[in-house]
């Protein structure tokens, strides 16, 4: 059945530009040998974990935790993401990010759910260490009858 809207239609197209980006970088990590389809596969398996988790605790009712990476949690993939780098004007969500089309797989899968992702940076007190949680929120706006 083709899209009946625009929105619809641009959806589509930007599903396929996405997923042409997956196609890329797939190749990319393959180039770099084992290391390198190893770092992609842990960044994927990240996100799909993280997918899980979330679809999990919105299906129980109960409240969304959200997901760390760093500080002692998911520290590989902070290292392969190199969130240390990141700053206001660059991380993942960055289309020049090595693994941007990782992000914008997660992006579309909660566009699908119409759900909207959120990356945040934390640190602790003494400002040593920080790190970010990835979390997402109702991308509707709540109806004036709830």
């Amino acid at each position: 059945m083709p899209a009946s809207t625009l929105g619809a239609m641009l959806r589509i197209t930007e599903n396929c530009v996405k997923a042409d980006c997956l196609k890329d970088l797939e190749r990319s990590a393959s180039s770099n040998g084992p290391c390198g389809e190893r770092d992609l596969r842990q960044v994927q398996e990240f996100f799909d974990a993280a997918k899980t988790e979330f679809t999990s605790r919105i299906l129980a009712g109960a409240e969304i935790r959200p997901v760390q990476l760093g500080a002692g949690k998911h520290n590989t993939v902070a290292l392969i993401l190199q969130t240390f780098r990141w700053t206001p004007d660059y991380d993942i969500r960055n289309p020049t990010h090595p693994y941007n089309a990782a992000w914008k797989v997660f992006a579309t899968w909660c566009e699908e759910n119409d759900l909207a992702p959120v990356l945040r940076k934390y640190h602790d007190a003494k400002g040593k260490e920080h790190w970010y949680e990835l979390s997402v929120r109702s991308a509707l706006p709540a109806s004036p009858d709830e």
